[in-house]
């Protein structure tokens, strides 16, 4: 069976008129990245084309709902930032995407709300910048400065999302009060203050420091 059939099974199946599909499937398919390769074989496909077929198969019916189980499981590292890019791009057309997935990398690039689930317990369920907020403590920004200089350190305690600075000779260790990436902010009281960035890395915690910081207060197992 070729790509463009199945769609088209599929649309039948669904109920929509016979004109529709044949008006979708064509904008479905450049949309996912398979314009050109419809008449093939699916069976030709590679796992990332069936991957991404499916999601088209999903999105015949219109829904403003879509429902992802797991779409880069056993992708290779191309297959998965296309197939991210298309759940990106479905977002942005003022969809709700609802993805399961375990590759939790993923979640932080992709999803804008989260909940966390552990052996069938909702542990967090919020905007994931408030989970990384309420639970995963202060991201750490690393600055190495031209010169030692007292006046950036004291120009940057001012800051409300500074909560601490270590300061080294050359090297600043700031302890932020917020996962937003203020670099700069910093970068700017920094230049105000007299100071020459030689060096800055920002250093936060993954969601999957998240989850397993949340699975241990649980009393799961890590």
């Amino acid at each position: 069976m070729k790509g463009w059939e199945l769609l088209d099974i599929y649309g039948r199946m669904y109920g929509i008129s016979e004109q529709q599909p044949k008006e979708q499937i064509p904008k479905l398919l450049e949309m996912v990245g398979l314009k050109g390769r419809e008449k093939d074989l699916i069976g030709k496909y590679s796992k990332g084309m069936q991957q991404r077929l499916g999601i088209a198969q999903a999105l015949l019916s219109n829904p403003e709902l879509v429902i992802l189980d797991e779409p880069s499981l056993g992708l290779d590292p191309v297959g998965m930032v296309e197939v991210r890019e298309i759940v990106k791009n479905i977002a942005k057309e003022g969809r709700t995407v609802f993805l399961s997935s375990h590759l939790l990398f993923e979640v932080e690039q992709v999803c804008t709300h989260i909940t966390i689930i552990h052996k069938g317990v909702a542990l967090a369920s919020d905007k994931l910048q408030n989970i990384y907020n309420k639970i995963s403590g202060a991201a750490t920004l690393v600055v190495e400065l031209a010169k030692p200089l007292d006046s950036v350190a004291d120009a940057l305690r001012k800051l409300p999302f500074v909560s601490n600075i270590e300061q080294g000779g050359k090297m600043l260790v700031i302890e932020l009060k917020t996962h937003d990436d203020v670099r700069p902010q910093i970068s700017q009281e920094i230049t105000k203050a007299g100071g020459v960035i030689v060096f800055m890395s920002l250093k936060g915690r993954t969601l999957e420091e998240v989850f397993m910081q949340l699975i241990t207060k649980s009393g799961g197992e890590k």
